[in-house]
């Protein structure tokens, strides 16, 4: 099982399961990051981002119509609005923690 956390250092909760960790408040997804982020086809572009905050709404961006390209320079330039933690798991994205599904993950592996 490959799994890729990207998130701040104070949401990892759990280290019983190996992971990859990319810290989002330590610095900026690069290009690729972004691009692995924004592969997903069953992930839509305001799932991706904290659209409730101030700050989001200070950058005035309508997510429902940015294409892939945007979206990916987006991530790279407002990664401080990424919803935390996204989890890649084995090629399946899930967005924000759920306690449930670590804990199913942890005794499956």
């Amino acid at each position: 099982m490959e799994v890729k956390v990207y998130g701040s250092a104070h949401c990892v909760t759990r280290q019983q399961l190996p992971y990859q960790f990319v810290d989002l408040e330590e610095r900026d997804l690069s290009t690729e990051e972004a691009e692995e982020l924004c592969s997903f086809e069953e992930v839509q572009a305001e799932q991706l981002f904290a659209t409730w905050s101030e700050a989001f709404h200070n950058i005035a961006i309508d997510l429902s119509c940015v294409g892939k390209k945007q979206l990916i320079f987006l991530c790279t330039q407002h990664t401080n609005l990424l919803r935390r933690p996204l989890i890649i798991i084995d090629e399946v994205l899930f967005i924000g923690y759920n306690e449930q599904l670590m804990e199913q993950l942890i005794l499956n592996k």
